[in-house]
């Protein structure tokens, strides 16, 4: 496993997002990839519930399951940053998430009544997680998608408060850097 702080707590609001904001201090020298290998994100899917506890990574899936999930995320990130500022996102972005969301279903099982969707081992993870954005896409929450100001961050959350007042992923991480790089 790669050598980085734990990840820090799921502040987003929804799994999609929680997905993009797994890189930290992006776009500066402290940038941090939490996913950066097969078992950084077997550990990440693991603690999100997507895989039961004793999950491992296939050594054959190990290669394919990073550049799915990274290009996943680029995805999710490009698609949220977009949407945050009140524009459509890129057709790319958009692609990318169809087209791994309808591989992922192509080789599911659908069973039962109500019916369980259940993923080929090979998508355990992507395929919920290609849902998961196809599910935020076309929700009724998009009016409430933020991105993160400092730089440093630009993490995507939902903005559940009532009055839509929320400005930073986490009060305790961004918004008190804020609140100390104003007093100074």
């Amino acid at each position: 496993m790669s050598a980085h702080p734990p990840l820090p707590h799921r502040v987003a609001g929804d799994l999609a997002l929680d997905l993009a904001n797994t890189i930290g201090w992006r776009g500066t020298l402290r940038e941090i990839d939490y996913l950066a290998d097969a078992d950084d994100i077997a550990a990440w899917a693991r603690m999100v519930g997507l895989v039961e506890p004793s999950y491992t990574v296939p050594d054959a899936a190990r290669d394919a399951l990073v550049a799915d999930v990274h290009g996943l995320r680029a995805a999710i990130m490009d698609a949220g940053a977009t949407i945050a500022t009140g524009s459509t996102p890129r057709g790319e972005s958009m692609a990318t998430i169809r087209d791994m969301a309808a591989r992922s279903l192509e080789v599911a099982s659908l069973n039962g009544a109500p019916a369980t969707l259940t993923f080929a081992p090979d998508d355990r993870i992507v395929g919920p997680l290609a849902w998961a954005a196809l599910d935020l896409l076309r929700g009724s929450e998009l009016d409430r998608l933020k991105q993160c100001p400092p730089n440093d961050c630009r993490w995507l959350f939902l903005d559940r408060t009532k009055n839509r007042s929320r400005r930073w992923c986490d009060m305790a991480t961004c918004g008190n850097r804020e609140k100390a790089r104003r007093s100074r």
